[in-house]
């Protein structure tokens, strides 16, 4: 009679009180879906104690493909029961899902934290929005479960700092780990330089990277172009000093080292100075490179300025190259016209061989300055007509008279002014070769024709207290030489 009075009882009692005698409570709201009994198998087995971990991977899709992967968290576990860790039939307020954040492992997960991202609270990364896998945003979306779940974000920096890289598209493809660390973004500790296509050699090293790398606008914030750099030569970023005056790549003289260190010994083993414009032959080939290439020397070279001597003031080396002499020598003809067609006015006279003898002759002597060299004069050197009185070299002569350069030698003073030498004397000596007397206010005739010419011509002492002999005036009456009565 008691086991009937049971039996009607549970019949008769409400649903709600027969579903507590065989389910322990209420599900959680994640699992809400399954209430009743017609779900019980969805996550148990008949006849077996607790839940299958199998129908728990059936239906948490996302979960499963990581573990039987063997990837996350869950792969490192040793307990196979998923009941051993999320708790059902507590209501539905109560959280399956109970994470100790301070003693969690993350490297279990597969992705270690490290640097500035172990200081990040879980959901700083575990948000919805970041969320990529679509099998993790479908199922969550689904259940309602896509703020709670701790899958489906993705392990690249692009994921989460794509839009605060400063480089745009230039490092597109490469891994922002092979630069950067986690400590600090913004040092890229890991980068360097010498995996590039232009290895920082010398004072390269010491460029920071806005000197190379501009900014991709004006902005404060612009990112800096790290991609299609022009360094295919050095004037891609150095202006060129010479201004093209020096063909070729400018390592076959310069290092990086520094500017202004310049291998010398490259320079002048291995530099052509055809490519200049200016070829070295003769007494130039052998001329040290610093007679030339001094900024500092009294006689700068007009266009040559560039420095091989280390520690001295900036090179330089404008064009045009100097290319007549003058560029370099002092010009001691005043810069008098010479004919000299098809070369400099110096190549018309002188060689680089050596500067003398110049190919100045006696022809051109008198056609091109009017005055003909004959006599004793063809051997007389050049500087002892043409010297200034101040000891320099001058060739801008005015004077061609004999007196113009023998005046001091003269043994008449000034008994002869404004008659010629040459009516007396000739070039090849100073002698008196065949003067006529005739010509003079007194003819020689009769025995006055053998007389010796100092018989009448007397030595005499000068103003100046050397003695010359008078030749004018004199008297020409009888008296005067023989004397008689007045």
């Amino acid at each position: 009679m008691a086991s009937t009075l049971v039996l009607l009882t549970l019949l008769c009692s409400p649903r709600p009180t027969t579903a507590q005698l065989i389910s322990p409570g209420k599900l959680s709201s994640g699992h809400a879906a399954l209430e009743g009994i017609r779900n019980c198998t969805r996550c148990h087995e008949l006849r077996q104690k607790g839940v299958s971990a199998d129908l728990c991977l059936d239906c948490h899709e996302p979960l499963a493909r990581r573990y039987t992967a063997g990837t996350g968290f869950h792969a490192t576990l040793s307990e196979k029961d998923c009941a051993a860790c999320h708790k059902e039939h507590f209501g539905v307020d109560f959280a399956i899902v109970r994470l100790d954040t301070a003693e969690f492992r993350h490297d279990r997960t597969g992705y270690d934290l490290e640097g500035a991202h172990a200081d990040l609270g879980c959901r700083e990364c575990h948000a919805p929005e970041r969320v990529t896998d679509r099998t993790v945003i479908a199922f969550g979306r689904e259940h309602g479960g896509l703020a709670r779940t701790f899958l489906g974000l993705p392990d690249t920096c692009e994921a989460c700092h794509g839009s605060d890289s400063p480089h745009g598209d230039d490092l597109n493809g490469r891994p922002c780990a092979s630069c950067h660390g986690q400590e600090d973004w913004k040092e890229a500790s890991g980068f360097d330089h010498a995996t590039t296509a232009y290895p920082l050699t010398g004072l390269h090293a010491r460029v920071v990277c806005e000197g190379c790398h501009r900014p991709r606008g004006t902005g404060p914030d612009a990112p800096l172009r790290y991609a299609g750099i022009d360094a295919a030569t050095c004037t891609s970023c150095h202006q060129d000093p010479h201004r093209g005056a020096m063909p070729g790549r400018c390592e076959r003289c310069h290092t990086t080292r520094g500017w202004q260190n310049v291998d010398r010994r490259r320079v002048e083993s291995d530099f052509d100075h055809r490519r200049t414009g200016f070829a070295l032959v003769g007494s130039h080939a052998e001329a040290p490179c610093a007679s030339c290439h001094d900024a500092k020397a009294s006689s700068s070279v007009v266009g040559v300025t560039l420095r091989f001597q280390k520690g001295t003031e900036r090179r330089a080396f404008p064009h045009p190259v100097a290319s007549t002499c003058g560029s370099c020598h002092v010009d001691r003809h005043e810069k008098l016209p010479l004919e000299a067609e098809g070369a400099s006015p110096c190549d018309a006279c002188h060689g680089q061989e050596t500067w003398l003898p110049s190919a100045y002759d006696l022809t051109r002597h008198l056609r091109e300055a009017g005055y003909p060299l004959v006599g004793a004069h063809v051997a007389v050197a050049c500087e002892s007509c043409h010297r200034s009185s101040d000891g320099t070299l001058t060739f801008r002569l005015v004077a061609t008279s004999c007196s113009d350069c023998h005046q001091t030698s003269s043994p008449h003073g000034d008994q002869f002014e404004g008659r010629a030498c040459d009516a007396c004397h000739v070039g090849d000596s100073f002698v008196i070769e065949a003067f006529d007397h005739d010509s003079t206010r007194f003819p020689l005739d009769g025995a006055h024709a053998g007389v010796p010419c100092a018989s009448c011509h007397l030595s005499e002492a000068h103003g100046t207290g050397a003695t010359q002999v008078r030749y004018r005036p004199l008297g020409t009456e009888c008296r005067d030489c023989h004397g008689g009565a007045a």
